[in-house]
C-alpha cells in the first residue's frame, strides 16, 4: 500500500460527505465554497455522513503520524472497517426519502470514491 495515495483517497472520500455534515436553516448564511450565501432551505446534519467523515479524517491522520508501516493487524481492521460487510463504509448509502434527490448524486459519488480508495488500498 502506498500510504500517501491511501491518505489522500481517505481525505477525498471524507470530503464527500462534508456538504452531509453541515446543517442550516432557511434564509441563514452558509458557506458555498467561494462565498456565505442565504441558504434556500434548512438542512440537518446527517449523524452516519458526520461519522464516517470523523472517522477517515481520524484513520488519515493516525496513518499520516505512524512512522513505521502498517501492521498486518491495521490492515486487516481497516480492511473490515471500510470494505467489510454491514456497517462498513462499503454499506453506506443514503435514502432518497430521507436527503431528496441530492441522495443519488451522493450515492454515485460515494462510490466512486470507494472504488478508488479499496485501489489505494490494494496497491
Amino acid at each position: 500500500m502506498n500510504k500517501k495515495e491511501f491518505i489522500k483517497q481517505l481525505r477525498a472520500t471524507a470530503a464527500e460527505l462534508k456538504p452531509l455534515t453541515e446543517s442550516a436553516t432557511s434564509g441563514g448564511l452558509t458557506w458555498n465554497g467561494t462565498e456565505y450565501a442565504k441558504s434556500s432551505e434548512s438542512k440537518k446534519i446527517d449523524p452516519y455522513a458526520l461519522a464516517w467523515w470523523f472517522s477517515l479524517n481520524t484513520i488519515a491522520e493516525l496513518i499520516e503520524a505512524q512512522e513505521s508501516p502498517l501492521t498486518t493487524k491495521q490492515i486487516a481492521y481497516l480492511n473490515n472497517f471500510l470494505f467489510g460487510g454491514m456497517g462498513s463504509l462499503n454499506d453506506l448509502c443514503f435514502d432518497v426519502k430521507v436527503l431528496g434527490v441530492i441522495a443519488n448524486t451522493v450515492n454515485e459519488r460515494l462510490s466512486q470514491r470507494r472504488q478508488t480508495l479499496f485501489a489505494s488500498f490494494q496497491n
